[in-house]
């Protein structure tokens, strides 16, 4: 039988068991929950530790391309001619571009462009996707970068880093020679997968044929950012290197800097170009075009003033070494070898020249009325065109067209540059598919002395004479020697099978137009030169004629073949032949003599008309 007590001691030890058990519980959750919470610290702490701080490192660091510097261009003689220099670009994170059209709105006044193409920049730099920053604007100066830092809180996803972009130290004197650097273009990117939106590359000259060569590789750096997304100061932090970039490869090229500026020099204003090469083995050592560029401007936005320069009306642009014209009578060489190779002449033939002749109810004028009779070497010497009707009577344009392109006309040089011209050497099939009608004799004594449908460039001029003081070895231009370690073999030389004793006909009138013919201009002492002058006739119809003179020297066993062209410079003799000793001189070191006070030549040219 139970005490009234008993009911309350059953009840309180059955609250004290039900306490326990709760607290057993409670004490085992809480365990549980404290294994958990030290479980998930180990594994975020310890396990995890390199992923998350990884995570921490790309929200506060972002990632930036660290450019790899070109490769520098030199000079046969080691003289540096591209460089590259420190610089500052402006970047978009395409991640981080919110509002583009009011960022474009922002940045109009900064880079003083126009809003609708900062918004085309914007807008393609987001449609990347890139992970690394696109370059909207490269080369900035210190006012633009003032501005930038002026405003800088309000232009999230934009930024200033620090770049490196290409330098030309001598300018115009060797633009037409490397070339110039531009960012790459939609059209480039699409034939090019390896390289990115805003990446600069060559576009003209040996810049753009040894892109592969020059560019090197990028790295990549790390650069701590604020909560904007702008990079901190270098006082606060250093990029971290996660790669490093690797330089382009140097480019050694067979030029001559002081040969390169001498030319410059002697052409001033006047429009032409001059080309020395080495006549044994090819080596390009001038190459000039003038009206020249600054390749300077091409490394950061060109403004209208420049644009509206570098677009002239006389083509700074346009490269007149690589550029086919009307060779006039340097082209006398090849005929006077054509018409002896083929018989129609002999090395002892003596011509009658006059005032000219006529053929089919048409007058072939000769630059002079002097009449005489001369032999081959002299016809040479004076560059008497009605000698060269005389044996172009006698032939036919395709035995003219066949020496000629032997030694080099009508077809490229072998330098490496784009754009060069083929030249124009003409036969009566070429006239009747682009004209549609037959070949004259009158067309065979316009060629002969090189007008009319007749185009060599400078370059092929240089070529096709050191190939007759070669005596028939005739050298294929070339620029590049050496690239990085490896050395560039100069290609081998064509050779020209020819008569010995018709061409000492053609090699002693070239002697004699120097000694005591039309390129009297060109006498340089100790040194023989023996060369051609020329005078085309070249549209408008009543302007000057383009002034030419190709030679090489010492004229018995060559080491450098110039050619000279002045367009509508007039007389060849008198405007294109003082150019080339210029540059022989500076290559022989020989110094002009002093001028001689009412000295005139021993050897006087006849009266002229039309002197070449």
């Amino acid at each position: 039988m139970l005490t009234e007590t008993e009911p309350f001691i059953e009840s309180t030890a059955s609250r004290r068991q039900d306490y326990g058990l709760k607290v057993a519980v409670l004490c085992t959750v809480i365990g549980l929950a404290m294994a958990a919470l030290v479980a998930r610290l180990v594994w975020l702490q310890i396990l995890q530790n390199g992923y998350y701080k990884a995570q921490a490192v790309e929200n506060s660091t972002r990632v930036t391309f660290l450019r790899a510097p070109r490769g520098n261009i030199y000079d046969r003689h080691g003289t540096l001619i591209a460089t590259n220099k420190q610089s500052l670009s402006m970047i978009a994170v395409p991640a981080q571009l919110e509002n583009v059209e009011d960022l474009a709105n922002r940045l109009t006044p900064i880079l003083s462009q126009p809003q609708p193409k900062i918004l085309a920049s914007l807008l393609k730099a987001k449609a990347s996707g890139s992970v690394l920053p696109v370059v909207i604007e490269r080369d900035l100066d210190m006012e633009t970068v003032a501005k930038f830092y002026e405003r800088k809180i309000f232009l999230k996803g934009v930024d200033i880093l620090q770049d490196v972009s290409r330098s030309y130290p001598y300018g115009e004197v060797t633009a037409h020679v490397l070339g110039y650097c531009g960012e790459i273009t939609q059209s480039q990117l699409k034939r090019r997968p390896g390289r990115k939106m805003g990446d600069v590359v060559g576009q003209d000259g040996v810049e753009r044929l040894y892109d592969d060569q020059l560019r090197g590789i990028d790295g990549e750096q790390r650069v701590r950012v604020n909560a904007m997304g702008h990079s901190l100061s270098a006082e606060t932090a250093r990029p971290q290197i996660t790669r490093q970039s690797t330089a382009g490869k140097p480019v050694v090229l067979s030029l001559d800097l002081e040969l390169q500026k001498a030319a410059y020099e002697a052409l001033g204003e006047r429009s032409g170009a001059i080309v020395a090469i080495d006549a044994q083995t090819g080596e390009v050592l001038a190459m000039v075009s003038r009206p020249s560029f600054d390749p300077n401007v091409f490394t950061k936005r060109i403004t209208p003033a420049v644009w509206k320069r570098i677009n002239a009306p006389d083509h700074p642009l346009f490269n007149r070494a690589l550029s086919g014209y009307p060779p006039g009578s340097i082209w006398k060489a090849f005929t006077l070898l054509a018409a002896l190779e083929t018989k129609a002449v002999k090395p002892d033939t003596k011509l009658h020249v006059s005032g000219g002749i006529s053929l089919g109810g048409f007058f072939f004028g000769d630059w002079t009325g002097s009449t005489g009779l001369f032999d081959l070497v002299k016809c040479l010497a004076w560059s008497r065109d009605s000698a060269f009707y005389q044996m172009a009577l006698k032939m036919t344009p395709e035995q003219i067209k066949e020496w000629a392109v032997k030694f080099g006309a009508g077809r490229p040089t072998g330098v490496e540059l784009r754009h060069e011209s083929k030249g124009l050497v003409p036969d009566s099939a070429w006239k009747l598919r682009v004209y549609k009608e037959k070949w004259y004799p009158g067309n065979t004594l316009h060629m002969s002395i090189g007008q009319t449908y007749v185009q060599v460039t400078p370059a092929q001029a240089a070529r096709m004479f050191a190939g007759l003081g070669m005596r028939g070895q005739v050298p294929n231009l070339h620029f590049v020697i050496k690239i990085g370690d490896r050395q560039i073999p100069p290609p081998k030389p064509e050779m020209v099978k020819t008569h010995p004793e018709y061409l000492k006909v053609v090699l002693d009138g070239l002697k004699a137009v120097v000694a005591s013919g039309t390129g009297g201009a060109t006498r340089l002492g100790d040194v023989e030169v023996a060369g051609k002058t020329g005078s085309a006739e070249a549209p408008p119809a009543g302007s000057k004629t383009h002034a030419w003179f190709a030679c090489y020297a010492p004229a018995d066993k060559p080491r450098i073949a110039v050619s000279c062209f002045v367009e509508h410079g007039g007389h060849g003799g008198s405007t294109a032949a003082p150019l080339a000793k210029v540059v022989l001189e500076k290559f022989f070191s020989v110094s002009p003599p002093p001028p001689q006070g009412g000295a005139k030549e021993t050897a006087k040219p006849p009266t002229r008309k039309k002197p070449h």
